[in-house]
This record gives C-alpha cells, structure tokens and sequence, in this order.
C-alpha cells in the first residue's frame, strides 16, 4: 500500500511540474485596478506585463480545481497535441520545430509527464513474480540422482566407444590412424566415467540441511528468498574482476527488495538520460544536413520518447487486465515503435520513403543500444549505490 501511495505521489508531482512548465495562463474575467502580483495597471483578464490572471481565488474549491489541472492538464493544447502525436509524429514534430508552438504541449513538459505515468502504472501494477523454482538450490537426494544419470550417459557412451575400436581392429580395411583415434576417444570416455564416479561420491557425501541450524536459509518459493538462498549456498557464484564490486553485487543480491526499488528510483530519476544518449545516434542519420541542429533531434527524441511512454503503459495494462486476448493486443502492439519512427522521420525531417526506411532501420538499432546503455547504467547505480 505504501508503494501505492509513493507512485502516486510520484505521478502528482511530475504532473504539476509538467503543468508548471506549460500551463496556459489561468482564465478568468475582465478585472481592472492594479495586478496583484507586480502592480501593473489592468486592461483586460491578464496582467500585460507578468501574464498573472487580474482575478485571484482564495476558496478550498480552487486549490481543488488546480490539483485537478495540475494532475489530468487536459486542456485544449493536449487534444491538439496527442492525437498528432499518436498518427502524425512527424507533423507535430515539424510544427513545434520551426515555430508552432502555442497549439501544442512542449515536448519536453509531455515527456515529464508521460514518464510519471508510465512510473505510476508500474508502480501500482507491481513487479511480476518469477517461478518458485527460479534460483533453487538442488536437494541432496536431486543432486545424487543427477550424478547417476549422468554416470549412466558416461557408461554408455564409453560402451560405443569400445565397440567401435573393436570393429576397427577387426576391419583390414581401415583407414590409418583410425584405431589410435578411437584408443583415445576410449580413454576419454573412461575418464568421464571416472569423473561421474567421483561426482557421485561427493554427492553422497554432502550433509543434510538442518532445519534447525540458522545459518540455513530455507526458500520459501518467493523469487526474493530463492535469489538470497541461491547466493548464501553458493550456488550464485559472483565474480566481475573486483573483490570490492563483487562484494557490493552480493549484499544487493541479499536483499533483493531493496535493490530492486533502488533501480525503479534510478530509472524514474534519471530518465531524461535518455536524450542526451539518443543525441549522438540521431545526428549519425543526418551528419551533413546542416539545417537539421540539436534542436531539432531534442524536439523529436522527447516527442519519441513520449509516445513509447505511452505505448508501453498500454502494453503493460493490456498485459494485466485484458486476459488472453489482452496478451495478443500487447504482442502485436510491439510492431509499433517501428511504424512510428517512420512516420516521425518522415514528416519531421521531410523525407522520402526510401529516405525514411533506411534510416528508420538504423534508428530501430540505436534505440536498442540506446535502452541497453540506459538499463546498464541504472543497474550500475542500483547495485553499487
């Protein structure tokens, strides 16, 4: 419940810093005297000079009123915004770039906005649970079973072998050489007999978990218990190079809640990386035009960016709440980014078809590399911080 009520928090913060950075001047009627805020003599509803409303309220009804707008900011930018930005990416982009702005919500306030919501629902949907048997430790009885299975693999394979070195030192016509291969394919086979002998024994040999001894952490089928089991047994052996960094990689394996939530306020943190990380893949498709700047790659990656936020919020709802055709809806929806990025490539940068295509292939690639720099580096953040 109180991760609940954190995304939320989280969600109702971000859309009132999305609502602050591009609100429309509040309505209000004709007002006269001076503004409020900076003293300016009023001629109409707006102060000329500060923009404040010439009419202020002071009820618990309007503190309401803008929570409300703060947290949906549904107004007419968003209705002229959203739909361009859902089936015409690319007109949207260009308008916003070379000067129609005021119809639409900046980019860079909808991309605040849709990453809250798309933290929120996540958030409030929950981690999905991994299989009981994910990192469970083999029980000795398991363990001795296998070693057998395995001697039983070894002894066969060392019977065909035998078998065709007797054949081949019965056959006159075989190849040279053919009988000292097969000598040491023999020999091979013998000792991996030998050695699933001796897994055998080690295995017998292995002591009982005590249930009573407290240094034996039993799993109790949660993902969470089987990967702090997994590492205290040793079955999860970590080695990265470092005795300091393998060290911080096992404490967070111990408690995996608590790096798990650090990753989630990583990612949610430190989402604008994605711009900046998508710069320099976006200027690679048009190193030469030198009308296309930075801008103009920063309007279309938080556009972008935007969009896929709300896409992966429909996915993951789809996922949750519309049953096995809801599962269908959601894989067939993951051949929308690419369509997408077409049609934005298209219209923002005014292209050709073949234009587009080619480089929405490589931007489909970059993407890619652009998510796994991202995922790596929140992973990075999340375990050694």
């Amino acid at each position: 419940m109180s991760d609940d009520i954190e995304a939320l928090g989280g969600l109702v913060t971000g859309s009132l810093i999305a609502g602050a950075i591009d609100r429309e001047r509040g309505a209000a009627g004709e007002a006269h005297g001076a503004c409020l805020n900076c003293g300016t003599t009023l001629h109409g509803r707006f102060c000329e000079s500060c923009g404040q409303p010439g009419h202020v309220h002071r009820t618990l009804g309007h503190v309401f009123e803008e929570f409300l707008h703060g947290v949906l900011h549904f107004d007419t930018k968003a209705w002229r915004t959203l739909p361009l930005l859902l089936f015409r990416p690319g007109k949207l982009t260009r308008d916003y770039v070379y000067g129609k702005r005021a119809r639409y919500i900046a980019p860079f306030a909808l991309f605040l906005f849709t990453i809250f919501v798309m933290f929120f629902t996540f958030g409030f949907m929950g981690m999905p649970e991994l299989g009981a048997d994910a990192f469970k430790a083999d029980t000795k009885a398991e363990e001795v079973a296998e070693a057998r299975a395995d001697l039983a693999r070894a002894e066969r394979d060392l019977a065909r072998q035998e078998t065709a070195l007797a054949s081949a030192r019965n056959d006159p016509s075989s190849a040279p050489g053919e009988v000292g291969s097969l000598q040491g394919e023999v020999a091979a086979a013998r000792a991996a007999v030998e050695v699933a002998r001796g897994a055998i024994a080690i295995a017998e040999a292995k002591p009982e978990d005590d249930p009573a001894d407290p240094n034996v952490r039993k799993s109790d089928g949660t993902w969470q218990d089987n990967v702090r089991y997994a590492v205290e047994s040793g079955q999860l052996n970590i080695n990265l190079g470092s005795a300091t960094f393998n060290e911080r990689v096992r404490k967070a394996l111990l408690n995996p809640d608590l790096t798990l939530y650090k990753m989630q306020q990583k990612a949610y943190k430190l989402s604008f990386l994605l711009v900046p990380l998508s710069l320099p893949f976006l200027w690679l498709l048009f190193p030469f035009r030198r009308r296309v700047t930075l801008y103009d790659h920063t309007v279309f990656a938080l556009y972008s960016l935007s969009f896929m936020s709300l896409l992966f919020v429909t996915m993951a709802l789809l996922y949750r709440f519309g049953g096995a055709a809801g599962v269908q809806a959601a894989q067939l929806l993951f051949f929308v980014p690419p369509i997408h990025m077409y049609l934005q490539l298209k219209g923002a940068y005014a292209l050709g078809r073949l234009s587009a295509l080619w480089r929405t292939f490589w931007l489909v690639t970059f993407s890619q590399i652009v998510l796994a720099l991202y995922v790596t580096i929140i992973v990075t953040l999340g375990i050694v911080d």
